[in-house]
This record gives structure tokens, sequence and C-alpha cells, in this order.
């Protein structure tokens, strides 16, 4: 299962866990290596995890987060780690945060 945002693709297992992310960055680096991308699996270059928020943080600790971590997007996850939704650095735009 996956869970698309701008330029990031979220990998999930069958509980709505996040495993990893699929950025445009690894779309890159992944065709830089000449890897067949229709024998390959996502899982395999994926990165694993991923830089998450919490739908009751504010927008300006969202922004804090993707500053911090030098990233453009966030997945949102519930108090379970289920994921839920993402928030892209657009978005923030969008709202007149940044």
């Amino acid at each position: 299962m996956t869970a698309k945002g701008l330029g990031m693709t979220a990998v999930v297992d069958e509980d709505s866990r996040i495993s990893g992310i699929f950025t445009d960055g690894d779309l890159r680096r992944t065709l830089d290596r000449g890897v067949d991308l229709h024998s390959t699996a996502v899982t395999e270059v994926m990165t694993p995890g991923g830089i998450t928020s919490q739908p009751e943080h504010l927008a300006a600790e969202a922004l804090k987060l993707m500053e911090d971590n030098k990233i453009n997007s966030l997945l949102v996850v519930d108090e379970d780690s289920n994921l839920i939704g993402a928030l892209n650095m657009h978005d923030l735009l969008r709202a007149g945060v940044v």
C-alpha cells in the first residue's frame, strides 16, 4: 500500500505503519545506478522510515521539523503510528505559514 504526497510516496505495511519513503531523490539515485525499475521492488530502493508529525502539531512545528531535517515533506501519523496523511512545504506556503 502507498500514500502519495508531492515528491514522496510513503510505503506502509498492512497495518498502515510506515516502512519507508520513496522520494524524487531516491528515484534519481536509482536511475543513476542503472537499476532496472521494471524488476526492482520499491522496498529495495526506498529510504527506510520517515520523518513524521501528528495532526495536533502546529504548522510552525511541522515547518521546524522540515527545516531541521532539510526535507520538503512530512508524513502525518495518528497516536498508533498509522499513516493518515502527508504534509508538503507547498501546503505551508499556500496556507501562509512560510
